[in-house]
This record gives structure tokens, sequence and C-alpha cells, in this order.
């Protein structure tokens, strides 16, 4: 492996990420990431891993 993945979860309660929730969305293979914070969120299982 070239590097390490960060995989920290982020609760949904804490922020539910949509189209109007402020932070950039941005297409992801057959998912939406948003930036958030310097990283991307990705849903998962009803919590956000960090990209």
């Amino acid at each position: 492996m070239a590097g390490t993945e960060t995989h920290a979860e982020h609760t949904i309660a804490e922020h539910q990420h949509a189209a109007d929730c402020g932070h950039e969305a941005v297409q992801h293979d057959d998912h939406v990431d948003y930036l958030h914070d310097g990283h991307k969120h990705a849903e998962h299982d009803g919590h956000y891993d960090e990209h």
C-alpha cells in the first residue's frame, strides 16, 4: 500500500449532509461525498466515513 488511510466515524446525528446542508457535494462512483473540514464524508451504514 502506498499510504495510510484515516477512517474516522462521524454520526449522522452530529450533522445530516444533504443538497442544502452547506457542504460541497462531490459525485464519487455510485454515491455522493461531501467536503467537510478538509476531507470528504461518505454515508455508510448510518454514519459518515472520512475519505
